[in-house]
């Protein structure tokens, strides 16, 4: 009897070693693609956001220590569970609204891009406003 169990509990391992094989490597598969999912998403940010220490660059592009800090601290609250906007507000809180490449719209942002605009059509009536006086005068 001890010897017929033997070869068969080997049998059985044998048997299902490819089956626990295929799980393990289908968990890891799902385990690696989260890990590039949030990978992904940590560059993603890293492309919104301006590094504090170089001029022109944002931290995805940036070498400066304080940029890899950065990024390291994108990647450990992507898996701590946060969100882009988190993240997100989370660097506009420590170091201001301009490390932000696409500044949320406030009303200093808006005077910004309104005055120009503002100026234009106000250059464009002034110099048709001489033109229409005379056509008022001739009548």
């Amino acid at each position: 009897m001890k010897l017929l169990f033997l070869p068969l509990m080997l049998f059985m391992l044998l048997a299902m070693a490819p089956q626990q094989s295929a799980c393990a490597a289908q968990g890891h598969a799902v385990a690696s693609s989260k890990g590039t999912d949030r990978l992904s998403l940590a560059m993603d940010i890293a492309k919104e956001l301006r590094c504090p220490m170089a001029t022109n660059q944002n931290l995805f592009e940036s070498e400066t220590a304080i940029a890899s800090e950065l990024k390291a601290q994108i990647y450990l609250m992507l898996e701590q569970g946060q969100s882009r906007e988190q993240i997100l507000d989370f660097m506009t809180q420590r170091y201001g609204e301009q490390i932000r490449y696409q500044p949320k719209l406030a009303l200093g942002t808006a005077m910004l891009w309104g005055a120009p605009v503002l100026l234009f059509l106000g250059l464009i009536l002034l110099a048709l406003r001489p033109n229409f006086t005379r056509l008022t005068r001739t009548e």
